[in-house]
Order: structure tokens, then sequence, then C-alpha cells
């Protein structure tokens, strides 16, 4: 539930262009003050939404960038966020590239990864 309502927030100041700065302001006063952020996936649920489209969102990742230099989140639950959507991504591009012959580079089971 908590998940559900955070990817909202995050969806609604990306609407609204928040700053970084004003972005964390609302979301530290719309959760509880004894949140752990890295105990929401607040790290996880940043990276997934600004991976949605064809590049990476600039504006979440400045919020991302931000939670880390105000010591949001950890390093460690950024770096597990990263990897939880490589394997994510290189899931799908296996699933899609099914069909691909074994001389491809998608054949070979080869992506590039952020």
């Amino acid at each position: 539930m908590k998940m559900v309502n955070l990817k909202q927030a995050i969806l609604q100041a990306w609407k609204d262009r928040w700053s970084d700065y004003q972005w964390a302001i609302n979301i530290k006063k719309n959760f509880p003050k004894g949140a752990t952020w890295d105990y929401l996936n607040l790290a996880e649920a940043l990276m997934e939404q600004a991976m949605i489209g064809p590049s990476p969102n600039p504006l979440i990742l400045s919020y991302l960038k931000y939670a880390i230099s105000s010591q949001m989140v950890s390093y460690s639950s950024v770096l597990m966020a990263i990897s939880k959507l490589s394997r994510k991504s290189r899931g799908m591009h296996r699933a899609l590239s099914g069909s691909a012959g074994s001389g491809s580079v998608a054949g070979a089971g080869l992506c590039v990864v952020l």
C-alpha cells in the first residue's frame, strides 16, 4: 500500500514539475516521520518511474540525486535498485529477442545496461 502511494506522490511531483527541493519537502510532509526511506524502497520507486519511456526522465532522476545527497536514501539502496532494474531489463530483453538468430547480439544475450 505504501509503495502505491509513494509512486503516486512521485508521479504527482513530476506532473506538477516540482523542483527537487520542493519534492523532498512534500514527500517528507506526506509520509510518516518515522518512515525509513530505504524500507519504503524510495530509491527503487524513483528508478522505476525514471525509466518509464524511451529515455530516462531527468526530473525524476534529479529527485533521486537529491535523495542521495540529502541522505534520504543510502547508497546501498540505490545500488540495489539499479541491480533490480538491470535484471528486469535483461529479462525483458531476452523475452523480446527469443526468436533472434544465434549469431546476433540479441541471440548472444548481450544488452546495454545503465
